[in-house]
């Protein structure tokens, strides 16, 4: 079974191709799948680590709103298109899985030329511009979030899943997870990430409140451009504070803390809910349709997450909120029960066992054809 997987640009385009790939081939022995990208984006790097292979397109997305970046894209997702018309034809898949991004576009265009059946997946609760556009080639349009659906309302083939995660995340918490970072048992552990980069504004009013807060401890993935002045202030702090650029086995920083202070992206939501730690989350302002304050909202309206904006976050305003937490374990066990009420953890298994179906009905169609 041939599955061409289309997916680029970002973690959170990426990431959830590569748990349904991994659901696909833990289901059928014989799967042969395939990846199309670019080599600018995250998949350059993350598919091959995790074993697939990866053709490249040109296709890639312009910055701006004008008439002008608009054209650029077009001419940029067109040069992808033929591209993608090779690729499609000479690997002849027999289902194509979308996720999103410029890249997904023009392989998911192109299949849908050559009449290939076309899944597409949508992480946040507002859809990117891309899916919005393809859904209309999609016999399935897979929704991490119930929201979305709104956007998608003539669609017929709908079906909400959640957001496929990361093999293992949602695991039990490993024993012994805060010796690993070298943090002690007994005091209360801050978690702070603001995706694969990191967020400057996380990482400052992380280390001015826990300056200020010498009982708590804490796990702070700065990315590569802050890991620098964090770390030599995380160092003044003593070993209470356990600072990298990047956390690859981010189920046992999970498992050592109390309290997350994030992003809203749709994987960390997603996550977060699946395992179940209460949080802060910031989202980030500038995101495309103001989509990670959208997707803050669904764990914060079901009680499992406060929301700060990003204008607003400081040491003194993260003091505000996260001494009340830390101080109250009724509270935290309220939002524990509640992120387990809007946590999805088997999406990749549905995704792909609904795949499987479709995929053989589309064999059947091709013999009949024949």
């Amino acid at each position: 079974m041939r599955v061409l997987f289309a997916a680029g640009g970002t973690g959170g385009h990426v990431l959830p191709a590569l748990s349904v790939a991994d659901e696909l081939r833990s289901m059928i022995p014989n799967l042969e799948p395939l990846f199309v990208g670019t080599r600018s984006g995250l998949e350059a790097k993350l598919v091959p680590q995790a074993g697939y292979s990866i053709a490249f397109i040109s296709a890639k997305g312009v910055r701006g709103r004008g008439a002008a970046a608009r054209l650029r894209s077009a001419a940029f997702i067109g040069a992808g298109f033929f591209q993608a018309l090779g690729i499609v034809s000479r690997f002849r898949p027999r289902i194509v899985f979308g996720a999103g991004g410029y890249a997904s576009a023009a392989a998911v265009l192109a299949a849908s030329f050559l009449g290939k059946t076309v899944v597409i997946q949508e992480q946040n609760s507002i859809p990117g511009l891309a899916n919005r556009l393809l859904a209309r080639f999609a016999k399935r349009v897979y929704l991490g979030f119930e929201k979305a659906g709104s956007h998608f309302s003539s669609h017929r083939g709908l079906m909400v899943t959640g957001n496929p995660l990361r093999a293992g995340v949602a695991a039990a918490a490993p024993a012994g997870a805060r010796g690993e970072f070298g943090l002690a048992g007994d005091r209360p552990v801050l978690l702070v990430f603001g995706g694969s980069q990191g967020a400057r504004t996380l990482n400052r009013a992380a280390v001015d409140y826990l300056a200020a807060r010498p009982e708590v401890q804490a796990i702070v993935q700065t990315g590569e451009q802050d890991y620098p002045w964090v770390a030599e202030r995380a160092a003044a702090l003593g070993n209470r504070v356990h600072a990298a650029p990047y956390i690859a086995a981010m189920q046992r920083a999970y498992g050592a803390a109390d309290v997350v202070l994030a992003r809203a992206g749709a994987l960390s939501v997603s996550e977060i809910a699946a395992v179940g730690i209460p949080a802060v989350l910031v989202p980030y302002p500038f995101a495309a349709d103001d989509h990670q304050r959208h997707n803050a909202a669904v764990l914060a309206d079901a009680g499992g997450a406060v929301v700060v904006a990003d204008a607003e976050l400081t040491g003194e305003r993260l003091a505000a909120v996260l001494d009340p937490l830390f101080a109250d374990s009724a509270r935290l066990a309220a939002m524990r029960r509640a992120l387990g009420d809007v946590a999805r953890r088997d999406a990749a298994r549905t995704i792909a066992t609904d795949m499987i179906r479709l995929a053989s009905g589309a064999a059947g169609r091709g013999k009949a054809a024949a």
